[in-house]
């Protein structure tokens, strides 16, 4: 993915549930630039084109616009460096949101963490699931992962989260059957909404995993922010490369070195990845975006 597909709306328009007209509306979309997810040409009929765009006021994320009939065309399509800004999801009135704050202050007890990819122990217990302790601090990019945001959001709302056995093997991808199940125990537990794209730029607090082969040298991580200009993102993991051994920001260091906190405009460092290099080194990949409200960390 070198640049980004971009539909510059002139004027309002009807979204719809699927590439169709004559399907279920699926909200407005107003004048403006917006990412393009896919594209219908002459479809339903050779008199049509449609596009799915990426639109996070609605509550589907996304819709379909029709951007043909017949001569008359609706938007023009451009091929952008940078995405079009978009608007974030606040989750204010999400009954299952944590505050930013729970997490960051909960990135304390990982200062002292080295990454071991077959030996991890957690700092805490987790609920309806039996996992080891740590000493010693190890741990890998799955399990630091899960026990930041299980702690986080079981700690916030108690049964109201459901986690198990189960859902613990999900975020460990204990099965074929799903190679992206990290992503899917997100969502299903409550903690995220199931992004709209795999490509789209992730929204603050993004869960991803990826894949830099089909399926092998998988990797769960956290992207906290994207920014827009720069295309540079702030990820949260827990890894043995990009200058971090255990837990830290990509390219700009450990926890236990630089703080809990990233670097100021850290958007503006030439170690920090775009999004663009996320997706072509991890080209098998899926993402979902966490219930996390009050969001101050990035620093913007």
């Amino acid at each position: 993915m070198d640049t980004y597909r971009v539909a510059r709306l002139p004027a309002r328009l009807r979204g719809f549930v699927l590439p169709d007209t004559s399907t279920q509306p699926g909200g407005y979309v107003e004048a403006g630039d917006y990412l393009v997810l896919e594209e219908k040409s002459r479809h339903p009929t050779p008199d049509t084109d449609y596009a799915r765009l990426l639109v996070p006021k609605l509550s589907a994320l996304d819709t379909w616009v029709c951007t043909r009939w017949r001569t008359q065309r609706y938007a023009t399509f451009l091929s952008q460096e940078s995405a079009p800004a978009m608007a974030r999801l606040s989750f204010d009135s999400e009954p299952l949101a944590v505050l930013e704050e729970r997490l960051t202050t909960l990135l304390g007890a990982f200062l002292d963490y080295r990454y071991d990819a077959s030996r991890a122990y957690y700092p805490w217990a987790l609920p309806g699931v039996r996992v080891p302790l740590a000493p010693p601090r190890l741990n890998n990019c799955c399990t630091f992962v899960e026990a930041l945001l299980v702690k986080a959001f079981s700690e916030a709302h108690g049964a109201a989260l459901s986690w198990d056995a189960r859902r613990h093997r999900q975020m460990m991808i204990g099965s074929t059957q799903d190679y992206f199940s990290p992503v899917t125990a997100a969502v299903e537990s409550g903690m995220a909404l199931a992004a709209p794209s795999a490509d789209v730029p992730p929204h603050p607090w993004t869960l991803i995993q990826g894949w830099r082969s089909q399926w092998g040298s998988g990797h769960t991580f956290l992207v906290l922010d994207h920014h827009v200009v720069t295309d540079k993102v702030l990820v949260l993991e827990s890894n043995a490369g990009f200058g971090l051994d255990g837990v830290g920001y990509r390219g700009l260091g450990n926890l236990r070195d630089i703080g809990l906190q990233p670097p100021a405009q850290w958007w503006t460092r030439r170690e920090v990845w775009t999004w663009r290099r996320i997706c072509s080194t991890y080209p098998f990949r899926r993402q979902a975006w966490l219930k996390v409200n009050a969001r101050t960390a990035a620093g913007r």
